[in-house]
Order: C-alpha cells, then structure tokens, then sequence
C-alpha cells in the first residue's frame, strides 16, 4: 500500500482553502505521510508573512490518500 499526500492552505476566519496541492512523494506507508504533512505544513505556515498567518488564521489542511499501486 502506498499513500499520497494532498495539502492546503485555509483561513479559519472565512473557513476557505487554496485549492488542494498533490505532493509529487509517494509515500510507504500512513505514518511516514504523516509526518511528510506535518513538516510540510511548517514549511508553509514559515513562509506566510505573520500578519497574514494571525490575520486569516491561517493553517494548513491535508489528507494522505491510499493509491493503488500498478
């Protein structure tokens, strides 16, 4: 079983989010992408200007999804 990772940045103030991103990683297993979400949503969160992040109140939202493997 493999597993990809969708992620998006959202306001919790107006609860809307960019359009979902697909991870290119295909991941091993629901743990290992997991915490490739985890670390990527820091990324993110760091590359936001604070005002923006405090303003929206701004957080990431992801979904490791089962792929079929071929």
């Amino acid at each position: 079983m493999k597993f990809i990772l969708v992620i998006s940045l959202c306001s919790f103030v107006n609860n809307e989010c960019l359009p979902p991103v697909q991870v290119t990683t295909q991941y091993e297993s629901w743990k290992e992408c997991t915490v490739a979400a985890l670390t990527i949503s820091n990324d993110i969160i760091v590359q936001q200007k604070d005002e923006d992040v405090n303003i929206a109140k701004l957080a990431t939202k992801f979904m490791c999804e089962e792929i079929k493997e071929t």
